[in-house]
């Protein structure tokens, strides 16, 4: 597995006893502004709408769902496992 580090990560939802979602935003070459989501997998507790850094083991995996009109969509849904994690104001 790959190590992974995100910074300044919003926290957008919560997975009561198992973890939470984090999204991180970055601009495109475009400028166009992109959102990229991550579960972390933990106990620790944080708040929704929070900042934080997250720290760990990557992993990805391909999710099939069908979407509201009917079609078969794929996406690649990535987790981050063993996270350590800072408040957005301290430092790896």
């Amino acid at each position: 597995m790959a190590e992974v580090i995100i910074s300044e990560a919003e926290v957008i939802r919560e997975i009561p006893n198992y973890g939470f979602v984090v999204a991180e935003s970055r601009r495109d070459r475009n400028g166009e502004e992109r959102k990229s989501y991550y579960t972390v997998w933990t106990e620790e507790r944080v708040e929704i709408g929070e900042k934080i850094s997250v720290r760990g083991l990557l992993s990805v995996k391909l999710d099939e769902y069908t979407n509201r009109e009917g079609q078969k969509k794929q996406t690649a849904q990535a987790s981050i496992n063993n996270p350590k994690i800072k408040k957005s104001d301290d430092v790896f």
